[in-house]
């Protein structure tokens, strides 16, 4: 993706900012918010407070979902070469330790669910909350893999931030 490409908001984007429809997230509705007009992706960059990958993970994800509409990409076509895309998740990478702070833990992941899934994570995220132990949510975390691995592949990055961030409250 060229960082001089510029970034059009589409109509469910308009949505999503004036109603709040799909419910995204805070990175995900900064880029919206700032495209009253079209930007480049470089422009998007020097206004967030965000860190610039993480950014440019809500934009990819933003054209996927059809949010926004990017100037000569294409959402099928492979991601930047700054940011890798794995196409699975490791067993290692997906296990959880037992020292997590739960509610924190249970808090980034329905973050997640919401930021990828909007609506459709209700579920998911009803299943998330009603974990009362790490072990728990290791294996309700293993069946989400599952889930995003076959559906959102695209979503893999975030999701191993996630998992990581998680880690990191031990």
């Amino acid at each position: 993706m060229d960082s001089s490409s510029k970034v059009h908001i589409t109509e469910k984007g308009v949505d999503e900012v004036a109603r709040r429809i799909y419910k995204l997230g805070i990175k995900k509705r900064s880029v919206l918010i700032q495209l009253t007009q079209p930007v480049t992706i470089n422009h998007l960059l020097q206004k967030t407070v965000f860190p610039k990958n993480e950014i440019v993970e809500a934009i990819q994800s933003l054209a996927e979902e059809g949010f926004v509409s990017i100037e000569g990409y294409v959402a099928s076509q492979a991601v930047s070469q700054d940011i890798p895309k794995p196409s699975k998740i490791t067993e290692n990478s997906s296990e959880l330790g037992n020292e997590i702070i739960l509610s924190e833990a249970k808090f980034l992941l329905i973050d997640f669910c919401v930021d990828s899934f909007g609506t459709q994570s209700e579920a998911i995220a009803a299943g998330i909350h009603a974990c009362k132990d790490a072990s728990h949510l290791g294996l309700l975390l293993k069946k989400l893999i599952s889930v995003v691995e076959k559906q959102y592949p695209g979503q893999l990055p975030a999701l191993q931030i996630v998992i990581r961030k998680i880690n990191e409250t031990s």
